[in-house]
């Protein structure tokens, strides 16, 4: 007797062959890109797994946030005001020794100017990469960034796991 397949089981595995080539086509392209468009069409995959359901809505989180805050963060020195801020800082750190943006005597506190001028620094960061999570159609991701951090990296976090396994380092979060 010869065995068949249900139908219904068949059906499916053609669906699922016919994903993956599309997926594998995609790639193919990806591939061929420069670094701009190559993001570019990273984020429209990443925003069409997330959209369709292929992965957990925090893994669709994570992949749409990392490719965006990558952008993002290349953006940013060509923001006017973090611009400003950045060589404000520099020249600041230049006039205290600092040698890394870090401040080594263990003896002394930070100066209070440089601590208020690197918070003002991040903000601009921040609110430069919110304004990036917008421009992109990313409004509820730019709010979360702005008023809930905590629960954008625990998302982030979350969705990253799902692909990477282990925590990461809490200073890589931003």
């Amino acid at each position: 007797m010869k065995k068949t397949r249900d139908p219904e089981l068949s059906l499916a595995l053609q669906e699922a062959r016919e994903t993956e080539e599309k997926w594998r086509g995609l790639a193919a392209r990806l591939l061929e890109l420069g670094d701009d468009a190559m993001d570019a069409q990273l984020l429209v995959a990443f925003r069409a797994a997330r959209e369709e359901g292929v992965v957990p809505p925090d893994a669709g989180f994570f992949l749409v946030a990392h490719i965006l805050t990558a952008m993002a963060d290349e953006a940013l020195t060509e923001v006017p005001r973090v611009q400003r801020l950045a060589l404000e800082l520099d020249l600041m750190e230049r006039e205290y020794g600092m040698e890394d943006g870090v401040w080594h005597d263990a003896d002394e506190p930070p100066p209070e100017d440089w601590e208020a001028l690197l918070a003002e620094y991040e903000a601009a960061c921040d609110e430069a990469r919110a304004a990036f999570f917008r421009a992109y159609g990313e409004e509820d991701m730019a709010r979360l960034y702005v008023e809930d951090r905590v629960c954008f990296h625990r998302r982030f976090e979350s969705g990253r796991r799902f692909f990477h396994g282990l925590p990461m380092y809490p200073e890589h979060l931003h």
